[in-house]
């Protein structure tokens, strides 16, 4: 099944809303991801889901080297657009994060001082728990020793307490949510299933992954503090290190 974020129509119209939201808060979420992963210029970053760009143009900005993957041509013609607007520059890769090691090449392996997955755009979407953890894997792989990951993704708690009988779009089962365009899209038809993962779980795949000391926080947009994980937070973080041993 194809990402909808592929379709170049809902693309355009996700951006709109993705830039009110979350643009704003911005430059108090580099702060901390700064912070949080113990970074200083020139390190190499890999922004996965980049989209527009908003952390990878911040993070140049601040003189960082930074390589973006997303699944998105329209998004990723946004993030070239508005860093050479900012003067900045920036690596933009095409492609899933479910295929980072072809997409890496040579950089495939200890490249990266640092990444981030800010949004939902890896865990969960990529078709199953299988999927998940080799993600994390080619991930860890792409990382220096020692180095980290800083993900956020759908908090599966609160999806499970808001379930009532006749919700057919939440498989409780099988922590899966269904989503499709409403009746008053003028397109395409698009659908997705979204892999909920429960704090315990959300652990236990980055620690089947191979990454170390891995902590969960709440998170909202603008708000990256490392506070605890509220039940009705609708997205965590996940933060989790590298070996230090590893080659």
């Amino acid at each position: 099944m194809k990402s909808p974020w592929e379709d170049p129509q809902f693309a355009e119209l996700s951006l709109k809303h993705l830039d009110a939201k979350f643009l704003p808060g911005t430059r108090q979420e580099v702060d901390f991801l700064e912070a949080a992963l113990g970074l200083t210029p020139p390190a190499k970053v890999l922004d996965l889901g980049c989209g527009a760009g908003r952390h990878a143009i911040e993070l140049a900005r601040r003189g960082y080297q930074v390589v973006g993957v997303d699944i998105s041509s329209r998004l990723l013609e946004a993030a070239r657009q508005r860093a050479a607007q900012a003067g900045v520059e920036i690596t933009c890769l095409q492609g899933s994060v479910a295929d980072l090691p072809s997409l890496l090449g040579d950089a495939a392996e200890a490249a990266f001082d640092a990444a981030i997955s800010i949004g939902e755009a890896g865990l969960g979407a990529l078709g199953g728990w299988q999927r998940d953890v080799a993600f994390l894997r080619a991930v860890r792989t792409a990382l220096k020793p020692g180095r980290g990951l800083v993900l956020t993704t759908f908090n599966g708690l609160r999806r499970y307490r808001q379930w009532q009988p006749g919700d057919e779009r939440f498989d409780f089962l099988r922590g899966v949510q269904k989503w499709e365009t409403p009746p008053t899209w003028q397109g395409t038809p698009l659908r997705e299933t979204v892999r909920l993962y429960i704090p315990a779980e959300a652990r236990l795949l980055f620690e089947m992954a191979g990454f170390e000391n891995v902590r969960i926080y709440g998170c909202q947009p603008g708000q990256f503090e490392g506070q605890p994980l509220q039940i009705d937070d609708i997205e965590m973080m996940v933060i989790g290190r590298t070996p230090r041993g590893e080659i």
